[in-house]
């Protein structure tokens, strides 16, 4: 019985996310994402010449702070109660030694792993971000590693 609460509880907590990616605060997102995905709208495919944080933010904080936490630490509000917890962009040192490309993939495929008979996973973004939007996030996400970083460094 544990295990089928817990699973239910994480299942719950994806639904929820998805749910709020798609309609919470995103507008018309997710549908100008699918208009572009199918060619009816303008598609941003490859990587942008520029990293733009003040984008990576803005998508960052709509769609991946309610799990990993404004400031990457993987204690957002959703994610605190999922386990195992999100990545910890900023002490996570072992995942985030990572690629940008291989970082990317995970954004863009999402991740899904069998825990102990338990399902976990994070969406595959590429439906509702366009590549661009994620390339912009990924940059982002590492802005938040390198301040955790030096704010950790800097404490006594």
């Amino acid at each position: 019985m544990g295990g089928f609460v817990s699973m239910g509880r994480g299942v719950l907590a994806a639904a929820l996310i998805f749910t709020g990616a798609l309609y919470g605060c995103s507008g018309d997102k997710g549908q100008e994402a699918a208009k572009a995905a199918k060619g009816a709208g303008p598609a941003q495919s490859g990587k942008p010449a520029a990293p733009d944080l003040a984008k990576g933010k803005e998508i960052y904080e709509q769609y991946c702070h309610f799990c990993h936490g404004y400031k990457g630490y993987g204690d957002g509000p959703v994610g605190i109660a999922l386990s195992p917890h999100p990545a910890n962009f900023v002490e996570d040192t072992k995942r985030m030694a990572k690629t940008d490309d291989e970082l990317f993939k995970s954004i863009t495929e999402g991740i899904h792993r069998d825990i102990g008979g338990e399902a976990m996973s994070m969406p595959r973004w590429q439906e509702v971000l366009t590549d661009h939007e994620r390339w912009h996030v990924l940059w982002y996400i590492r802005h938040l590693e390198n301040e955790g970083r030096k704010a950790a460094a800097q404490e006594p």
